[in-house]
């Protein structure tokens, strides 16, 4: 074989295996935009029961019932004395908090209960109005209670369904017109 004839089969090689390095970049590419417009889209789920139908996803954010429903359930468990905490629905602080006052109630051989009325929402604090059950022995008082509640998002898991944590809870004095 002259030295010729291999130079031009090398050539020939060369040229094939570099358009055969352009058409597997450009599959390459259109299959990575392929997969990514794919991976962005939301999730196809589907409900199975009787009639199995594709369930309507919604946003990760949590309505207004939602709030009020975790709210409803959180705020037992941050006052009322014979309340069990839940892992994942008060933050550290609030535990902290709910420890020395539960201390502080025991000392004084106390009992509380919450008993929520109303809510009023603002941009990111809510308003809640409700009452304090206290009691000592069998003699109970009601005591108006006016909360500003802070809660923050966090991931839902099989504790905390609602994905939410109560973040800050601070009592509102209401001062009393003098005349």
């Amino acid at each position: 074989m002259r030295f010729s004839t291999a130079w031009a089969k090398t050539a020939a090689q060369n040229v094939t295996l570099k358009i055969a390095t352009v058409l597997l970049g450009i599959i390459s590419i259109f299959q990575l935009s392929v997969i990514a417009g794919l991976a962005m889209k939301d999730p196809l789920v589907i409900d199975r029961g009787c009639y199995s139908r594709t369930a309507v996803t919604k946003s990760g954010n949590p309505t207004q019932d939602e709030i009020i429903g975790f709210l409803n359930e959180a705020l037992p468990m941050r006052f009322d004395t014979n309340g069990y905490i839940k892992d994942g629905f008060l933050a550290i602080e609030e535990t902290i908090s709910r420890e020395r006052e539960l201390a502080t109630l025991k000392a004084r051989q106390m009992a509380q209960k919450l008993i929520i009325s109303e809510f009023k929402f603002d941009d990111k604090d809510i308003h809640i109005f409700a009452d304090r059950l206290v009691s000592i022995g069998k003699i109970k008082s009601a005591l108006p209670l006016h909360l500003k509640v802070a809660i923050q998002q966090s991931n839902r898991t099989d504790g905390n369904p609602y994905g939410l944590i109560v973040s800050s809870v601070s009592q509102i004095e209401e001062k009393e017109d003098k005349k």
